[in-house]
């Protein structure tokens, strides 16, 4: 069930993009650039842990791109 974001999440938020700003030296693109690659290796990391779940046959998943 989708739950829209409140107050405290949306503060959160734009902190965390302040951050990721930030750390890239104020460059949008950098920081941008940056989170695209975070998001690609954590979804190569969900589908790894997914794999070793299934093969161990702890959880019967129907095959989905996680992308």
């Amino acid at each position: 069930m989708f739950l829209p974001a409140t107050q405290t999440d949306i503060d959160r938020y734009e902190r965390a993009v302040d951050s990721a700003i930030a750390t890239c030296g104020g460059d949008l693109r950098g920081a941008l650039k940056a989170l695209i690659i975070a998001n690609e290796y954590l979804e190569e990391e969900l589908r790894q842990v997914l794999d070793t779940v299934e093969a161990h046959g702890l959880l019967a998943m129907p095959q989905k791109d996680v992308a």
